[in-house]
């Protein structure tokens, strides 16, 4: 039964991906969807935890590590601008806590574990592993960098994507991957993957939408 779970699982990212990424092409409905973006992460965040089926306490300790070190080296990076560059968030994604909307620890968490899932559905080596997901990380940065400004999830000071930012995304993901493979950190291989493929798809829609 199981894996039926998890196929519907990705069915319903899929669909909620795929209507996000046509909803906000759409003039009349933009502004209620825009609104909705953090309800859609955290449903998919919880669609992730039920499909990966895996309750334990070693589980939820290393994905609450993982959204402390997201928010808060977001909360240094917007307060000092030595990490990423100079950039603040916009209101799309909902209340922000020290300037930094909280939801943006669970969107770091979706992509360090779609990535290292995705990555680990082909490697088996902890080093490539996490390399190639570090990798995989900073590329989907390059779909959603141009996206985020547009939505109003974040807007640089200069309006120019600073090369620092991909540097420090590459560095983060690291370190998430590290803590990962040093805690042998299992997840549903089909679920992860089915997740980034999604994620790509909502990008690569609104990548037609300038």
């Amino acid at each position: 039964m199981s894996w039926i779970k998890v196929n519907i699982i990705i069915i319903l990212l899929f669909i909620l991906h795929l209507v996000g990424g046509v909803a906000l092409s759409i003039e009349s409905v933009k502004p209620i969807f825009l609104t909705l973006t953090p309800f859609n992460l955290m449903l998919t965040f919880g669609l992730l935890i039920f499909g990966n089926n895996d309750f334990s306490f070693k589980f939820f300790k290393i994905i609450s590590l993982l959204f402390m070190i997201g928010f808060f080296i977001e909360v240094f990076g917007v307060y000092s601008g030595l990490l990423f560059g100079e950039y603040h968030y916009g209101k799309t994604l909902g209340f922000q806590l020290l300037g930094v909307p909280l939801i943006i620890g669970v969107n770091w968490v979706l992509l360090v574990v779609s990535s290292f899932a995705f990555s680990s559905y082909f490697v088996s080596n902890s080093i490539l592993k996490v390399v190639l997901s570090s990798f995989i990380m900073v590329l989907l940065d390059f779909m959603i960098e141009p996206v985020a400004i547009r939505l109003d999830f974040w807007h640089w000071q200069s309006g120019i994507i600073p090369l620092q930012n991909y540097l420090m995304w590459f560095l983060v993901a690291i370190i998430m991957n590290w803590i990962l493979v040093f805690n042998k950190f299992t997840f549903n291989l089909k679920l992860g993957f089915g997740l980034l493929i999604s994620q790509v798809l909502f990008f690569t829609l609104q990548s037609f939408n300038f």
